[in-house]
């Protein structure tokens, strides 16, 4: 229970993180997708490893890259 108190908040504070950074942003959005799949894969390997217990936060990562690549894909530059 209290992992979700904060896990949500932190995942609606970071999605609105991301998506000011990107539109005050002047980078390509091929920069932007690879950044994603970068924090995508780093995310991944965190979350499948059985040896970290970061209580959700490593899927809060992955979410993350997630949307920076999805958001570089729609971006024009």
């Amino acid at each position: 229970m209290v992992n979700t108190l904060i896990f949500i908040p932190a995942l609606i504070l970071v999605t609105y993180l991301v998506f000011l950074l990107v539109r005050k942003s002047n980078t390509s959005g091929t920069k932007f997708m690879l950044l994603g799949l970068s924090i995508l894969l780093l995310g991944g390997i965190i979350a499948v490893d059985g040896n970290s217990d970061l209580g959700g936060f490593e899927y809060l990562i992955v979410f993350i890259g997630l949307i920076l690549s999805v958001v570089g894909f729609g971006k024009d530059n």
